[in-house]
Order: structure tokens, then C-alpha cells, then sequence
């Protein structure tokens, strides 16, 4: 008998998409299309931030983007969280306050559905108020937190989540629900004094194809969380360390951007580890790329072991809170 005489097994159908969600920050935009269940069937970066969007035009952003999506199902629900919903945002979707957690995230949503033309949510932000009156805010990190404690292991519903980035943020879950933030503009002081000082202007990047180059420059990196550590108070002194390392040939100058960040990551992550008081919980660490290896370093330079989250957080968490919101239908 030959081969074409047996029944071949039906394939299995393809999933059909049912959510758009974007992470539409101030300098980027990326977006997903899920499949009802959470699969992710096709992903796009590399979109304008709200910063990049002229003239307030961003439903023309949006339909440019996902365009690809849209020309066989406009009508697909989108979600978005991040700036997009702050004052030099579309809308401004408001706070709500800490703790927060899934359904306060899910009952808070801006519906931009007649700007958008189309089912649109906005997750709006978390305000968190400290005993002492402080207030700390975020936008588009409490979508990723949600994402990342999805991811922990079964039971799991407390922890301190850290998410690097130009304003770095600490958070602190409780019973599934975002307790407490505190920010730190780690990475654009960074940027700052690398662009705009004379501690920049000593500073050369190593090659990266230079292996020697880069695991001395990792050293510098070493030797700035350390210092940083052990002299919690005197990080502006420290940073001038950077000028007389470099003057006098105690560090080279491809080292230097390594050791300027180094001392800037930790201070942060000293003043973190601080702030988490008693809990000894390892550190969630939630991000991607240089950035998320930085932080893993400095806290293993300090002896504390983190957790890395699964990639693509953001995406898990809209996804989530658009089916608490009963944006998508349940499994």
C-alpha cells in the first residue's frame, strides 16, 4: 500500500488573534497580537515614543504601527499602558492608588475607544504615598510588575521587583498587589554626566571586540558598586573620582564609562537594598539586555543573588489585565 493511502492528521487550526497590546513609552513603542489564550503570534519594536509622535497624531502613530495587524481585523481590542497615558500622552489615564494589583488595574482602564475608533484601554499608572507623605509614581513598570509576579512560582504572591532604567524603579508586592515604589534616576544621570560634563568628556567606550578591553572595563564596573556601597553618602564625591581615575592613568579611559556607572548602579542598589529593610527574599530583576546584567552584577558584588524574570514581561501583563478587565474572553 502506498504512503498516499493513509489518513494524514488534520492540522491543527491557527490561532486567531484577539488583543493588541503596546508598550508605548516616551522614547519607544512595541506592541504584541495574542491569541485568546496569551500566545504571543507576532511582536513588532522599534515604534515612536510619544516624544516621536508630531503634533499629537497618535492614532495615526497607532494605525501606522500595527497596520500589518489591523488590515485583516481593524476592529481587534487594543490595550496600552506606559506614557501613553500620562499628560504628553493621547489621554491622560489617572493614577490609581497603591496597593494596587490586577483588578484595580483592570477597573481603572481609560477607554480612548472613540479617539481610537476601536476598542482602546489605557492602564493607568500607580500612585504609591509613604507614612511620611512621599509620593512615588509609575507608568508602564506596574504592567511589567503584574506580568513578572504571573511568572512566579505557584503560591508566589509577595516580593521586591527591580526594574532598571533611566528612572530605576524598586517595588515592593504585597499579597499580589503593588505595596511601594522608590525611584531612582540612575540611568539618566548617567546619560547626563556622560553627555554633559567634563567627566563625559574623559570617557572613550572599549571596543567590543576587544575581550581584554571589556572584562576591564567589567573590573572598573566592580570597583564603583563597591566604593559606592561602602560610602553610601558620598556619592558626589565619588563621581569625581571619575576625572582623577581617568588624569591621572589609575583607570583607562575605556574603563571609565564602566566605573561611572558602576558607582551610580551602586549607590541605587545600595539605597535599595536599605529600603527592603528585613526582607530577604531575593530581588526580582525585570528587564532586558546590558541593562539587566549591570544590576544582576552589582547586586552579586554585594552578595545578594536575584531572580530574573521571563522576557517580555510587559506583554504577560497586558495581557492579564485585559482579561480581568473582560476585554478579551476568558479560556
Amino acid at each position: 500500500m502506498s504512503a498516499s493511502h493513509f489518513a494524514q492528521p488534520a492540522a491543527a487550526p491557527a490561532a486567531q488573534p484577539a488583543l493588541i497590546g503596546l508598550d508605548w513609552g516616551t522614547s519607544s513603542l512595541r506592541g504584541w497580537l495574542f491569541a485568546n489564550d496569551g500566545a504571543v503570534l507576532a511582536r513588532r519594536d522599534g515604534g515612536p515614543g510619544i516624544l516621536g509622535v508630531a503634533d499629537g497624531e497618535f492614532r495615526t502613530a497607532f494605525v501606522g504601527f500595527c497596520e500589518p495587524w489591523l488590515s485583516g481585523q481593524p476592529d481587534l481590542p487594543v490595550i496600552a499602558s506606559g506614557m501613553i497615558g500620562s499628560r504628553q500622552g493621547w489621554r491622560e489615564a489617572a493614577y490609581v492608588r497603591a496597593p494596587a494589583g490586577f483588578p484595580d488595574s483592570a477597573t481603572g482602564l481609560l477607554a480612548l475607544d472613540d479617539a481610537a475608533g476601536r476598542p482602546w484601554r489605557v492602564v493607568p499608572g500607580v500612585l504609591a504615598v509613604a507614612t511620611d507623605g512621599e509620593h512615588e509614581v509609575m507608568r508602564g513598570e506596574e504592567t511589567q510588575v503584574l506580568g513578572a509576579l504571573g511568572a512566579m512560582p505557584a503560591g508566589g504572591r509577595d516580593g521586591l521587583f527591580v526594574l532598571p532604567g533611566s528612572h530605576g524603579k524598586w517595588v515592593r508586592v504585597q499579597a499580589g498587589r503593588i505595596a511601594a515604589i522608590r525611584t531612582s534616576l540612575t540611568g539618566e544621570t548617567w546619560a547626563a554626566l556622560r553627555g554633559h560634563t567634563l567627566l563625559g568628556r574623559l570617557c572613550v567606550d572599549p571596543d567590543p571586540a576587544d575581550a581584554a578591553a571589556i572584562a576591564l572595563a567589567w573590573q572598573a564596573f566592580d570597583l564603583g558598586v563597591r566604593q559606592a556601597h561602602a560610602q553610601p553618602g558620598a556619592l558626589l564625591h565619588l563621581l569625581f573620582r571619575v576625572r582623577t581615575e581617568g588624569l591621572f592613568g589609575r583607570l583607562r579611559p575605556d574603563q571609565l564609562p564602566a566605573y561611572l556607572s558602576g558607582l551610580l548602579t551602586g549607590a541605587e542598589v545600595a539605597d535599595g537594598l536599605a529600603w527592603r529593610a528585613t526582607d530577604t527574599t531575593p530581588p526580582v530583576l525585570v528587564g532586558s539586555g546590558e541593562q539587566l546584567q549591570r544590576y544582576t552584577r552589582a547586586l552579586a558584588c554585594l552578595g545578594v543573588t536575584a531572580i530574573v524574570a521571563p522576557p517580555d514581561r510587559a506583554a504577560a501583563g497586558l495581557h492579564a489585565i485585559a482579561r480581568a478587565a473582560g476585554l478579551i474572553g476568558s479560556v
